[in-house]
């Protein structure tokens, strides 16, 4: 049942008009991205974990304003096949974090399996269970303290917030971390920290949520700076890159992900006052947050059988219905 009440908000149908698009779902070159000519957005579909056991291609609507990502991978189902996401671009990075005033996202998602997209929610919650589907939705950022490092292909520090994410797979660092003690609220969503390091031998600091979303605003800037006024991080680093996407683990069938209504707020202040950001209470760990004691009793619930787990790693390698036009839209300042 635990399983089933995570899925629930997950089968949500987003809708918008559709005037043009682009589908591109190659690994490397032009049939890889797509670069908008009316927004700051690069739309990639990197599969870079493409095992040849199924696909993934990226579909951008009305040159940016919205977006699309169909996928099915058949094998592996502990590992990331694809990261498709936008990528934002700005002449604001690298920013330090040390003068990082505002960073508010906001966008309307979902995740279905296409063939389920026009039955009833019941009926598509249940093809979502029935196909074994693995993903995450995170913002994804990556850092480093060498001001061009931030911006390279390998940096030091990445920062995923989720947003929303199948009941199995699990974070780096998930059997290292301490999220029943570091914890933080954003816009009333309670957030659980884990951090290790992935393949690459980058740090990567996960922000879990209680319970997924599938609409969101919001400033998530008090993530980053929990992070160095909690000694995770220092506090002179740059970030660097900026990305929304999925996470592409396993599903026997075609999943489609779909987001609109998306908008970055970047704000620099060169003269950041911070309040202290540890004065949140940790509550106990919910079950929709995985820890390696409830992939344990799993474990043991199944007569031993060891459960599906996908792990999301390395992804920079480099419930309501919402209807409407997609708009994209972009502000930054400096203070």
């Amino acid at each position: 049942m635990a399983t089933i009440r995570a899925l629930a908000s997950l089968s949500v149908l987003v809708v918008y008009a559709v005037a043009d698009s682009v589908t591109k779902c190659g690994l490397t070159g032009l049939t890889s991205y797509y670069n908008s000519t009316t927004l700051p957005y690069l739309f990639y579909n990197n599969p870079w974990g493409n095992d040849g056991s199924g696909y993934s291609c990226i579909t951008v609507d009305n040159n940016g304003t919205s977006f699309d990502a169909t996928w099915k991978w058949a094998n592996n189902s502990a590992d990331v096949h694809a990261y498709p996401h936008i990528t934002l671009e700005s002449s604001i990075f690298p920013l330090p974090i040390s003068q990082l005033s505002t960073l508010e996202f906001a966008a309307d998602f979902g995740v279905n399996i296409t063939s389920a997209y026009n039955k009833t929610a019941a009926q598509r919650l249940q093809a979502f269970i029935t196909d074994d589907v693995q993903y995450d939705v995170t913002l994804d950022m990556f850092l480093d303290a060498n001001e061009t490092a931030a911006t390279s292909d390998l940096p030091t520090y990445e920062v995923m917030i989720w947003l929303s994410y199948s009941y199995d797979v699990y974070p780096v660092g998930i059997d290292t971390s301490s999220p029943d003690k570091y914890q933080y609220i954003i816009d009333g969503t309670r957030f659980f920290l884990f951090n290790g390091n992935n393949t690459q031998n980058q740090t990567v600091y996960s922000w879990l949520p209680e319970t997924n979303l599938t609409s969101v605003d919001a400033d998530y800037s008090p993530l980053i700076h929990y992070l160095w006024q909690n000694d995770f991080m220092p506090k002179d680093v740059y970030l660097g890159t900026l990305q929304f996407g999925t996470e592409q683990f396993h599903a026997t069938e075609e999943v489609l992900f779909r987001a609109g209504n998306y908008s970055f707020n970047l704000a620099q202040n060169k003269s950041q006052v911070f309040t202290d950001l540890s004065s949140v209470s940790p509550i106990a760990v919910p079950t929709q947050v995985p820890t390696t004691s409830r992939f344990e009793s799993n474990s043991t619930k199944k007569s031993g059988a060891s459960p599906a787990l996908a792990r999301a790693t390395d992804a920079g390698v480099l419930g309501s219905v919402w209807c409407g036009i997609g708009v994209a839209v972009l502000m930054i300042s400096w203070l």
